[in-house]
């Protein structure tokens, strides 16, 4: 399953972009479209497009996305129904449950990973996410 060659999804144009040196904390960003960040993000993000988070951006809050390729800093859980890329520059703190995982050399991820069918049990709490931010 880790070996075989899998095709990385075509990402769609965004339709909504969080521009470096922007900041922006919701409680939740829900839609049917695919978003871009590369400033800060704070609170949980549920989409049905595609998930870019640029190597400058920032997310902490739980995601839940058709695709999503993370290259800047990641601190909650992911569950993708189609496919999860770590970048190399990737920085995760999270449980990951996604249909198919592709993970670049020098991609740095803490947390458990659960590929296939993705399930919203067994997920890291706010207790874990400190304990394992205090090892590093």
């Amino acid at each position: 399953m880790f070996f075989k060659k899998v095709a990385t999804q075509e990402l769609n144009a965004p339709n909504t972009v969080i521009g470096e040196g922007m900041y922006l904390e919701a409680v939740r960003m829900t839609g049917q479209e695919s978003v871009r960040i590369d400033g800060v993000y704070k609170g949980a993000i549920e989409i049905d497009g595609s998930l870019v988070l640029g190597d400058s951006g920032s997310v902490t809050g739980d995601v839940q996305a058709s695709y999503f390729l993370v290259a800047g800093e990641m601190m909650g859980n992911i569950k993708c129904h189609t496919q999860l890329h770590f970048a190399s520059t990737a920085k995760v703190i999270g449980d990951v449950h996604a249909q198919s995982l592709i993970v670049d050399e020098g991609s740095q991820v803490t947390g458990r990973y659960r590929v296939g069918e993705p399930k919203s049990q067994d997920s890291v709490t706010e207790d874990d996410k400190v304990r394992l931010i205090q090892e590093l």
